[in-house]
């Protein structure tokens, strides 16, 4: 299967919003938060079910979530999420492999995977402070505490 392939089977489905043949054996597709799961569905059920990675990137306007698909064909889903209500259903009832992903995004970003079978902290510690995620334009790290060196 090549990119024109998926296009194929993609037309006119509801929810997207931009496609882009990058090349023979990549695709970035563009989808409303609404038409995700439908649109990952769509991919799984061509055999694009092998979840390489999900990444997020904060936009300053928007937190974009990307889920790279496949193996021989990659194909990238982008979805721009408000940063001050960064929520999207979880794929992760359909695609195993994204299960550690998202736990990943939601501590780094803040994105909440809704339905997410469990949502525990993944990256960062158990005591790191509710709503900071240093994945965020916002966020600000505090300095280290100097170390003194002991006397001789």
């Amino acid at each position: 299967m090549n990119a024109e392939e998926v296009l194929r089977v993609l037309s006119g489905a509801e929810g997207i919003q931009d496609v882009k043949v990058l090349s023979e054996r990549r695709i970035l597709l563009t989808c409303s938060r609404e038409a995700y799961r439908g649109v990952v569905g769509r991919l799984a059920g061509l055999g694009l079910s092998h979840v390489v990675a999900i990444t997020g990137v904060d936009m300053k306007e928007s937190i974009d979530l990307l889920l790279h698909l496949g193996s021989s064909l990659m194909a990238t889903v982008r979805v721009r999420l408000d940063p001050s209500d960064p929520k999207i259903a979880t794929v992760s009832d359909m695609l195993p492999g994204a299960e550690m992903r998202e736990r990943e995004v939601h501590d780094l970003l803040g994105v909440e995977f809704e339905g997410h079978p469990s949502p525990a902290r993944f990256m960062v510690s158990e005591d790191w402070p509710t709503g900071v995620f240093p994945l965020r334009r916002s966020f600000t790290p505090s300095a280290p505490e100097p170390r003194r060196s002991s006397p001789q």
